[in-house]
């Protein structure tokens, strides 16, 4: 058991570094090729820093174990959220994260709420059909965010986003050594990914711990940190866009693999086969959707109260996902 604790804590630093500096690689890529804030957050950042769900979700699904795989993607979209609740333990203002962002965030939120629900509809309809033993609702998944995307394209235009006061300062590295970055960290990623679940499953297995919870907890957490760090480093230049624009598009692109899953999964409908585990994913992505809800409701009302050093939407936050965590790892594990 041992080996594979140290496989699976060596795999998770190795995710975290690459992760961190894949996202100042993105991040140089965006500035050299003039992406404003909005599309920075929202497609690249989100991107960059979401390869790690994509890598160890998609593993996960090759391997046999459909848990681990959709417990990451809702359990990261989980984490994701509430980050804004850490960042705002941070912010050393009156107000709050939430409070400073654009309105036009309410969209991306949504779009995040629409492509879980989908994913519910496709795991509590348990449908018998496929497509090339895909799922009919993970293509909706796939199309659904596609038509989001390019929603969220106009609204990103009409918003006019391109912002420049930003942290789009100019970056002294070049656009080519930020190409060979990303591929290089991408690699370090994927080769980290296919052994981070691996682990998991094993420690599974020894430690009495499920396949959910071990997908929507542990593997969940560690594929979300480059989101966590690259928040705080927009924090810290006052890019409040950047950072809900990265925490929902990757809450996007973390459901979108789950149609990648689908596809890499060899025991048909990745939706249909999650056995047991089926109403312990229902709970994570529940909870997902009520997250990323309290985000939206706050985004629209832009409340500015502060209590016990934080708004009052961030406790909210960090109670709900509190409560759905306690209630993860009581279901989930064998006592």
């Amino acid at each position: 058991m041992l080996i594979q604790w140290v496989i699976f804590l060596g795999c998770s630093a190795a995710i975290v570094l690459a992760g961190t500096r894949l996202a100042n690689y993105g991040d140089t890529i965006g500035k050299k090729t003039g992406i404003g804030q909005g599309w920075i957050g929202l497609l690249l950042l989100a991107t960059v820093t979401s390869i790690p769900e994509l890598t160890t979700t998609v593993t996960g699904a090759w391997l046999g174990t459909p848990n681990i795989a959709v417990g990451n993607a809702f359990g990261s979209n989980l984490f994701n959220i509430v980050i804004i609740a850490v960042l705002d333990i941070f912010l050393l203002r009156r107000d709050t994260v939430l409070s400073r962002v654009r309105p036009h965030h309410v969209a991306s939120g949504g779009l995040a709420i629409l492509l879980t629900a989908i994913a519910m509809l496709g795991i509590v309809l348990d449908w018998p059909g496929t497509w090339g033993s895909v799922s009919p609702f993970s293509f909706l998944i796939l199309i659904t965010y596609v038509a989001g995307v390019y929603l969220l394209y106009r609204v990103e235009r009409d918003a006019d986003q391109q912002d420049h006061r930003d942290s789009a300062s100019d970056s002294s590295m070049s656009l080519r050594a930020a190409i060979i970055g990303f591929a290089v960290c991408s690699s370090v990623i994927i080769a980290a990914g296919v052994f981070l679940i691996s682990s998991a499953k094993e420690l599974s297995e020894m430690t009495g711990i499920s396949a959910s919870v071990m997908g929507s907890v542990l593997v969940a957490v560690v594929t979300s940190l480059p989101e966590l760090a690259t928040s705080f480093g927009a924090l810290r230049i006052g890019a409040f866009d950047m950072i809900l624009g990265n925490l929902f598009g990757s809450n996007m692109f973390n459901i979108l693999t789950i149609f990648f899953a689908d596809v890499a999964f060899r025991g048909g409908s990745i939706l249909t086969g999650l056995g047991d585990g089926a109403a312990d994913q229902l709970l994570v992505a529940l909870f997902g959707l009520l997250l990323t809800g309290i985000a939206v409701v706050a985004i629209a009302v832009r409340p500015k109260r502060r209590v016990l050093g934080i708004g009052v939407e961030s406790l909210v936050l960090l109670t709900t996902y509190a409560m759905g965590l306690a209630l993860i790892l009581l279901r989930g594990i064998s006592l």
